[in-house]
């Protein structure tokens, strides 16, 4: 079936037979309660604890040099755009694929949902809008599960470069290396299935049993977007050290652990708190606590930037192929009457 975005749509069901809609989860208002009382009181105990460096930080982010920040804001771009491809990917293993334009405007505007009090909404969002592709909503929340182990899993083994360049951190950081073993055999495709099937129990899809070959290239496509990540706290912090080699590591290292701390502490909408806790802890060694918080202060408005700049981007994408489908009175196809 042709794609609306230009790729073609394939998956092992008959296109004809009706989707078996699941049934989505129900938010919960004590869990969003709870998520904004979690940020208010991470906010809170942040400003408490640099009660007496809130000039410190002011004049840190002063030593940041403007052209930096709009660089930064393009490596996280870039790094966002690879996990579109990891998606991507991970929904083509299971036997649908779309192109990437396509997978980006389904991606980029469900992604806006995780500043959302509660954990579901990316989730609902994707398989609303995979629908309009061709793609079965099941089998969006079934990828965005197998994303989401994919994602978890790398974090961990990327954190790990973090005791290897700040060997003092171990006392701080030692879980990650526990972690590094128990990672390494969450990669295997069987625990991959396991999980995701877990993740997304309530998919109402009978996905194809995942193997080596199908990882391979959701795995390849998180090296792009860590890197980007890392980049982009690298040029923040770079002013405030010399060591150049470490510093790589550790920005890179440190988001992926803030990363997985944030996924782990759920009812904190997209980390907000958590992952920064982790930055500054990560980053105060070599840069002091002032620069430290300064630089993931400026990186939680850079993604979070980023996060609204593609949203945009790609929602106006539907948005203008939408309009021309109603100008041509072309009548809907079954899978968009289906959304």
């Amino acid at each position: 079936m042709p794609d609306p975005a230009g790729g073609a749509v394939t998956g092992s069901a008959d296109s004809s037979a009706p989707e078996p809609v699941p049934a989505p989860p129900r938010p919960s208002r004590r869990a969003d309660l709870l998520a904004v009382a979690f940020v208010v009181l991470a906010v809170g105990l942040a400003g408490w604890a640099l009660r007496g460096q809130l000039s410190d930080v002011v004049g840190s982010l002063g030593r940041i040099d403007w052209w930096r920040m709009p660089l930064a804001l393009a490596a996280v771009v870039l790094g966002l755009l690879a996990t579109a491809e990891v998606w991507k990917h991970c929904l083509a293993a299971l036997g649908s694929r779309i192109s990437s334009s396509a997978a980006r405007q389904i991606f980029f505007p469900a992604q806006v949902g995780k500043y959302l009090p509660g954990s579901i909404w990316p989730f609902l969002a994707q398989m609303r809008f995979a629908r309009e592709h061709g793609v079965p909503g099941g089998l969006a929340l079934l990828a965005g599960s197998v994303f989401l182990v994919v994602h978890a899993v790398t974090s961990v083994l990327v954190g790990a470069l973090l005791l290897i360049s700040q060997p003092n951190l171990v006392s701080k950081f030692g879980w990650a290396g526990v972690c590094i073993p128990l990672a390494l055999v969450l990669l295997h495709p069987r625990v991959v299935n396991l999980l995701a099937r877990k993740l997304a129990g309530r998919s109402g899809v009978e996905p194809p049993v995942l193997r080596w070959k199908h990882l391979v290239a959701p795995l390849a496509w998180m090296l792009p977007a860590w890197l980007g990540y890392g980049a982009a706290g690298y040029l923040l912090a770079d002013p405030f050290t010399d060591s150049v080699l470490t510093l790589a590591l550790v920005s890179t290292a440190s988001f992926a652990l803030g990363w997985i701390v944030g996924l782990v502490v759920f009812i904190a909408p997209a980390g907000v708190g958590a992952r920064e806790a982790v930055l500054v802890l990560a980053l105060t060694p070599l840069l002091g606590v002032a620069a430290a918080t300064t630089v993931s202060l400026v990186l939680r408005a850079g993604h979070t930037l980023a996060d609204i700049l593609l949203a945009l981007r790609y929602g106006l994408v539907r948005a203008r192929k939408d309009r021309q489908l109603a100008g041509m009175g072309s009548a809907p196809s079954p899978q968009r009457a289906a959304s």
